[in-house]
């Protein structure tokens, strides 16, 4: 089986183990959980959604890429006879949404931060407020992404039938980083900065703790704990697969690479289920509701084998 089957079926059962897990936990989320209300619980729903997006554009845009000449050639090998714009678009969107998904736990942090400490900032984030900061963002990197590959397939029509393309749209003629880059490099700083800015000490933690009900400070603690389980998610199954494809640009100019790198998006499969999965054992609520769901899965026999003497065989 060549590199490209391989990556599409595990892609099919990443597709299918996110739609089924995240589905699972919007339907407990809105019929049943009854202490998560308002953000959180629009939080909730809107990561979870995003995650059945990214894994169903996964699916269908077949993203790979492939290290060469001091270059990266992102492009899918799927079948679907689709036009090349819209492929492009994609591609594009599947970028896009797995830089959401990094943000958006930023932005998690961020709420929670505020909210705890009383900032009347947090009421930016009720009702629709969230859905409309997340939507802002996702344009905005989805246009990006598009005009960046917009000029790459510019500047390839261009120079391909007169002369060998050593440098592609990553470098400037005298062998620097292109300036559309320089953006990107304080977007891959400031979600890890935000994690740990908006992470409050054990102590001021526990003072503001104190205005809320004691199941109230259970569900906070749980969350957070969900939260920091979801920056694990990302680092392990989103960012160190793709940290060898782009950070050999970064020392093309010295080392030469030339590897096939899109296997490595191969593991991307497992964050959507291994995340919507975590927060469902985190949280009690989810875990209790799990546990009534299936309880034939949990229930133990509490009936005895009773045994006639009278049967047992005679020595």
């Amino acid at each position: 089986m060549s590199t490209f089957e391989t990556t599409g079926t595990l892609t099919n059962l990443g597709f299918i183990a996110s739609f089924l897990t995240n589905c699972f936990l919007n339907y407990i989320t809105i019929f049943h959980i009854k202490h998560i209300n308002g953000t959180y619980k629009l939080m909730i729903l809107n990561f979870s959604t995003i995650r059945i997006v990214f894994s169903g554009l996964e699916v269908v845009a077949r993203p790979f890429a492939h290290n060469y000449n001091n270059s990266v050639f992102f492009f899918s090998p799927g079948t679907l006879r689709i036009s090349p714009s819209i492929l492009q678009l994609l591609i594009a969107s599947w970028a896009g949404c797995y830089l959401i998904i990094v943000s958006f736990i930023a932005v998690q942090f961020v709420y929670r931060y505020l909210f705890l400490s009383g900032n009347k900032k947090a009421d930016c984030f009720d009702g629709f407020g969230a859905t409309f900061l997340i939507s802002m963002i996702w344009i905005w990197i989805l246009s990006y992404l598009v005009i960046i590959g917009f000029l790459a397939m510019q500047f390839f029509y261009r120079y391909l039938y007169f002369c060998t393309v050593n440098r592609h749209l990553m470098f400037e003629g005298r062998g620097t980083i292109a300036w559309m880059l320089y953006p990107i490099i304080p977007g891959m700083v400031y979600v890890p900065f935000l994690w740990l800015f908006c992470r409050p000490d054990e102590q001021s933690d526990n003072s503001e703790m104190k205005k809320f009900s004691a199941p109230q400070r259970r569900l906070q603690r749980q969350y957070f704990k969900a939260l920091v389980v979801q920056c694990v998610g990302p680092t392990v199954f989103l960012i160190i697969p793709a940290g060898p494809v782009l950070l050999t640009l970064m020392f093309s100019q010295m080392i030469n690479f030339d590897y096939p790198s899109g296997w490595l998006f191969s593991t991307i499969w497992l964050y959507p289920p291994f995340d919507s999965i975590s927060f469902m054992i985190i949280v009690t609520d989810y875990r209790k509701i799990i546990k009534k769901k299936f309880k034939f899965l949990f229930a133990r026999k509490s009936k005895s084998a009773v045994v006639n003497l009278e049967d047992l065989p005679r020595t």
